[in-house]
């Protein structure tokens, strides 16, 4: 895994970089990784990263130091959680006070645990030195509400009605009363936080009660505004109250529980707003058949909000999709199979032997396994050979080299000097000995000069025609026949000949196979196959290989056994595709960081969801869901 910087890199990022471009001199890799470490042990973790980063500089594929950045970034993942989850109970600890005293104890306990292990992860986050003051209140109010628990059955009741009666004092404008009797709590429980609270309330009320009174019809405002659920209206009275008062408890109870609502109402409209992304996100990708795309969209919807309209219905029906896919997949591809190779033979038994082999070699790229389609590539690349041998055309290398002789060879031909083009094209034959050209004229010219040596080369091309035909080559022995007959038309059986390859090109039954018989085992063949099941069809290949044996140039019957080994191959549809390249334990773990990100990212916590995705990047570069939602965040941030 590499670590890679880009032109919109966080602010974590940054810093580092900052750092690591301010050395004064270069310095080795364990000098770098050595102060790393003692900054890493110092819980620098910024400046650690800004060292390790210049090692990854100087040594991109140092994989030692790539596992360091990654343990750097879970020492910080395992504070955010804890710093989450302190956060969480501590919020839970302050509603439960004072009526569930146990229940806030215990929330309290909790919030201390994650808060301290954060804390000793990296005590100069500032997040977490603005939190240690509010624990440290939380464990006092816990405390003198433990303490209040364990009075005596005396004194709480006299706790009780001095504290009622205190308070009603406070309504009948008894502020000297209500003074006395919080005076008088405090005297058995001190630093009790209500007595102190209400104290501090009677103090003001006596020296300052026009600011009192406004105070109080401030309060009065909010809580109703508050009970209608215009939170924002609410929030505004009790932050002019805290103007006013700033210590005001219950002004600051009332803000916190607002702005919880609040958060939590944008944080499910940006989770609304996100599974709804995910969820179209999924049904395109569907459209697109992209279907481990789509699991993991509709997954994201589903881990957002619960029961998202029908994602979880999508994804189980993902299965299904996937294989009513693959088979459509598996038979267009036995059709272009089909396609390319009937195609094939059909451009072969033309003599379109460049265009046969683009579509043979198409049938082998469908079809890895295809014996037939190996057979005639090497058929028609054979035939083409020859072409090449028998003509040089203007697309061959050797075409400047050639032409100039074949120009010369003719004209000296055409004055009578034989023996003069009989060397031109003897020069031909030296680099392409089956040239058709030069054999022609070579002929012509020994045919002039000494009828006697043109028996022996007519004989020779014959005799190369006779092999060709035994070969089944009918076109090429046809060119050989063809080019005797043209110069001497009388020469022996050559008429046969010609009739014979021209034959074999037409594709009749070979000599000694019964017609009937080949057309017999076709029909026999094509009425199993049509019937269909893996038994039928096997047996119709046997017909059909029967015949190619007897007739290998029955194009119906090659046609028909490529079509029945290409099903037999892919009878099963196409294997269900993986992310290449990651391990179980890689992919669960792109699988937490991507989440993580989600989590924070609909938390407006955005550093951190860009932290999750690029960890998530580190491991598999090709993530480009990852890849964009650290681009989306990055514009919300102003970067």
């Amino acid at each position: 895994m590499k670590y890679r910087i880009g032109k919109k890199t966080p602010a974590f990022i940054l810093i580092a970089i900052m750092m690591m471009s301010s050395a004064a001199r270069p310095q080795s890799v364990e000098e770098l990784d050595r102060s790393a470490g003692e900054f890493y042990r110092n819980k620098e973790f910024t400046r650690a990263l800004g060292e390790w980063l210049r090692i990854l500089e100087l040594e991109p594929d140092n994989e030692e130091i790539q596992k360091k950045i990654e343990m750097l970034y879970e020492e910080k993942h395992r504070k955010d959680l804890a710093y989450q989850k302190a956060r969480f109970h501590y919020r839970l600890a302050v509603q439960k006070l004072p009526i569930d005293v146990q229940q806030a104890k215990d929330d309290s306990d909790v919030a201390i645990t994650n808060f301290v292990t954060a804390y000793r992860i990296d005590p100069a986050d500032p997040d977490l030195q603005l939190m240690r003051e509010d624990m440290q209140k939380l464990q006092e109010e816990v405390r003198i509400e433990l303490a209040k628990k364990r009075l005596s059955e005396e004194l709480k009741r006299r706790y009780i009605a001095l504290m009622e009666n205190a308070g009603a004092k406070m309504k009948s404008m008894e502020f000297e009363q209500a003074l006395s009797n919080y005076k008088e709590v405090l005297d058995f429980v001190p630093n009790d936080t209500a007595a102190l609270e209400g104290l501090r309330s009677a103090e003001m009320a006596i020296s300052n009660r026009l600011k009192y009174e406004k105070i109080q019809l401030l309060l009065a405002a909010g809580i109703a505004l508050f009970g209608e659920k215009k939170y924002r209206d609410a929030r505004n009275d009790f932050e002019e109250v805290l103007t006013l008062d700033i210590k005001n408890r219950e002004a600051k109870k009332y803000v916190d529980q607002i702005d919880e609502l609040l958060e939590s109402n944008r944080n499910m409209e940006l989770k609304r707003i996100q599974a709804e992304q995910f969820y179209l996100s999924g049904i395109e990708n569907i459209r697109k058949k992209n279907f481990d795309e789509a699991a993991d969209d509709f997954e994201n919807a589903l881990s957002l909000i619960k029961n998202y309209k029908d994602a979880r219905a999508r994804l189980e029906g993902l299965d299904r999709l996937r294989k009513e896919y693959a088979e459509e997949q598996r038979l267009l591809r036995l059709r272009n199979i089909d396609r390319e190779f009937q195609n094939g033979l059909l451009a072969y038994s033309e003599g379109r032997y460049k265009e046969a082999l683009s579509y043979l070699e198409k049938t082998l790229s469908l079809d890895a396994g295809n014996e037939l389609a190996k057979k005639y590539i090497a058929m028609v690349k054979d035939a083409i050979r020859d072409i090449e041998e028998e003509v040089v055309d203007a697309d061959s290398p050797y075409y400047n080299i050639v032409n100039p002789l074949i120009i010369s060879g003719k004209q000296l031909y055409d004055r009578g000097d034989y023996i003069g083009s009989r060397k031109r094209w003897g020069e031909i034959l030296s680099l392409f000995p089956k040239n058709r050209i030069a054999l022609e004229y070579l002929l012509k010219c020994e045919l002039a000069l000494n009828p006697a040596a043109f028996q022996d080369f007519a004989q020779k091309i014959v005799g190369e025609g006779r092999e060709l035909l035994a070969a089944r080559k009918f076109r090429q022995a046809l060119t050989k026949f063809e080019l005797v007959q043209s110069i001497s038309a009388d020469y022996p059986e050559i008429d046969g000949l010609v009739a014979a390859a021209k034959r074999g090109t037409e594709r009749t039954a070979p000599a000694g196979v019964n017609p009937q018989e080949i057309e017999a085992h076709y029909a026999q063949g094509m009425e199993l196959y049509q019937r269909g099941g893996r038994a039928n069809i096997e047996a119709a290949l046997g017909h059909f290989r029967w015949i190619a044996a007897r007739d290998p140039n029955h194009t119906r019957s090659l046609i028909a056994m490529n079509r029945i080994e290409s099903q037999l191959r892919f009878g099963t549809g196409e294997v269900a595709r993986e992310r290449a390249g990651l391990s179980d334990k890689q992919k669960a773990l792109v699988r937490t960081y991507y989440y993580n990100g989600i989590n924070y990212y609909t938390n407006n916590n955005f550093d951190k969801a860009i932290e999750e995705w690029r960890k998530v990047l580190m491991i598999d570069p090709t993530h480009e869901k990852a890849r964009n939602n650290i681009r989306k965040s990055l514009v919300l941030l102003g970067r």
